[in-house]
């Protein structure tokens, strides 16, 4: 078993493409923060959830600490966990479209650090 720090940023806009102003973005960080919590209370595997805003960047930050059998698995738990996150609060991801006219998350970066 590894444990993995899982970080994915991802570049937030509204539905028709326009970047949030700083207080719709940070709002759909605690959104999203919400949604990491509750799946974190019923995944074992999956802990130290958190989010961060950048207003200017127009980014979005997530951290999950992943306990998995190897790198590969850990880095897919955390992607179904922020997918399903960002679907919940409904969100678009490249995955699956939203809903609504619900914020678009396109994935920008990842990084994984063993713990």
């Amino acid at each position: 078993m590894i444990q993995a720090q899982i970080s994915r940023h991802f570049d937030v806009r509204s539905a028709d493409g326009q970047p949030l102003d700083a207080e719709d973005l940070h709002a759909e960080g605690e959104r999203l923060m919400a949604a990491l919590l509750d799946l974190e209370a019923c995944n074992n595997d999956v802990s130290d959830a958190a989010t961060a805003s950048d207003a200017l960047a127009g980014t979005v930050l997530v951290e999950l600490l992943i306990t998995a059998e190897s790198e590969a698995a850990a880095v897919e738990k955390s992607r179904m966990i922020v997918r399903t996150a960002i679907h919940a609060i409904g969100g678009a991801t490249p995955w699956e479209a939203a809903v609504d006219d619900g914020a678009d998350y396109r994935p920008r970066n990842m990084q994984l650090e063993y713990v």
